[in-house]
């Protein structure tokens, strides 16, 4: 287990990584970038590659995120004793990556690579495009041919299987490590669960049992009957939403004209910003636990999503105010 002294030292390095993050306003100046050359310049610190434009646009991302990863990897070596926490933190990005293999499989396309190839691999990619083969024996085991002809079904599972594991992880911390890690990750589980709730009932008719099994469930807390609670509200009454524990996350939802209308993009947006805004705070609350490594990953994240929304409304000649208005609101900053 860590001690104080590389505590400190990883507290450190994350304020001064995270001082240069493109994250608010410095997001908002990359979007004043004219084209991606530019802005690969203006990330990368190089000049770019000799590559069509589209392919430049796939390499600048691919980067974005790889660097915010080894970022991450990097200080999760100061400590001296392997943590498998920070492990199944890190591998988020394997759980996407699944959902591009099964989604290439079908596709007949090649097998896309890893963002994080430090991490060692949790099924067996020689087998590609043999589902079955590929993930048989392993963490995804319960993946074969015939359940991911349900993509929808097996990407819902692997994200609720992606907080079930981190908190199994997290819940063996002792307290004087994890710091805020329970709330953080029981904050954002909770939200997911409302935005998850209300986006099956409205655009695919699911009722409250179907969309129960759906939800994120993490052992000794509740995270889930916010979002169950939700689903016995009229979309257009106000009303039924008054004293529910999330109802800050309303405030766009009234229309000019007075009346109510749930505006479930801007609640997810707002849910969005309500997380980072946790994350941001707790980073200087436990500075001797691993809350600041954690609160690293995740503001790395908002970075690299603010990054790639930049790089594609540049190659898609999005207007100014549009990719502004996009990079600073992920942060909940205005243009």
């Amino acid at each position: 287990m860590a001690d104080r002294f590389e505590l400190s030292y990883v507290y450190a390095r994350v304020c001064g990584s995270l001082s240069r993050a493109f994250i608010g306003g410095k997001a908002v100046e990359l979007a004043r970038v004219g084209r991606i050359p530019e802005l690969w310049r203006a990330l990368f610190q190089e000049p770019a590659p000799n590559l069509p434009e589209a392919s430049l646009v796939a390499e600048a991302e691919r980067r974005a995120v790889a660097e915010s990863l080894e970022g991450f990897g990097e200080l999760a070596r100061r400590l001296r004793s392997d943590e498998p926490f920070f492990e199944a933190l890190r591998r988020k990005s394997e759980f996407a990556r699944v959902k591009r293999i099964l989604l290439a499989a079908r596709n007949g396309s090649s097998l896309p690579p890893s963002e994080d190839p430090g991490l060692a691999p949790g099924f067996r990619e020689a087998s590609h495009p043999r589902i079955a083969d590929m993930f048989a024996g392993g963490r995804y085991s319960w993946i074969d041919e015939e359940s991911a002809k349900d993509l929808p079904a097996v990407e819902n599972r692997l994200d609720r299987q992606y907080y079930e594991e981190l908190w199994a992880e997290l819940i063996r911390l002792p307290a004087r490590k994890a710091g805020a890690l329970r709330s953080l990750i029981l904050e954002e589980a909770e939200l997911q669960n409302v935005v998850w709730a209300l986006r099956l009932a409205r655009y695919y008719g699911m009722g409250r049992a179907e969309i129960e099994g759906k939800l994120v469930s993490l052992k000794g807390a509740d995270a889930s009957s916010s979002a169950l609670e939700a689903l016995g509200f009229k979309l257009d009454q106000r009303a039924d939403w008054a004293g529910w524990a999330w109802e800050e996350l309303l405030g766009g939802s009234e229309d000019r004209g007075g009346g109510f209308i749930l505006d479930l993009r801007d609640l997810e947006g707002r849910a969005r910003r309500r997380v980072y805004r946790s994350v941001k705070r707790a980073l200087h609350l436990h500075p001797f636990t691993y809350t600041p490594l954690y609160c690293y990953f995740k503001i790395k994240e908002y970075e690299t999503a603010a990054i790639i929304g930049v790089i594609e409304g540049l190659h898609l000649g999005a207007p100014f105010a549009e990719m502004a208005s996009f990079a600073a609101g992920l942060a909940g900053g205005s243009a």
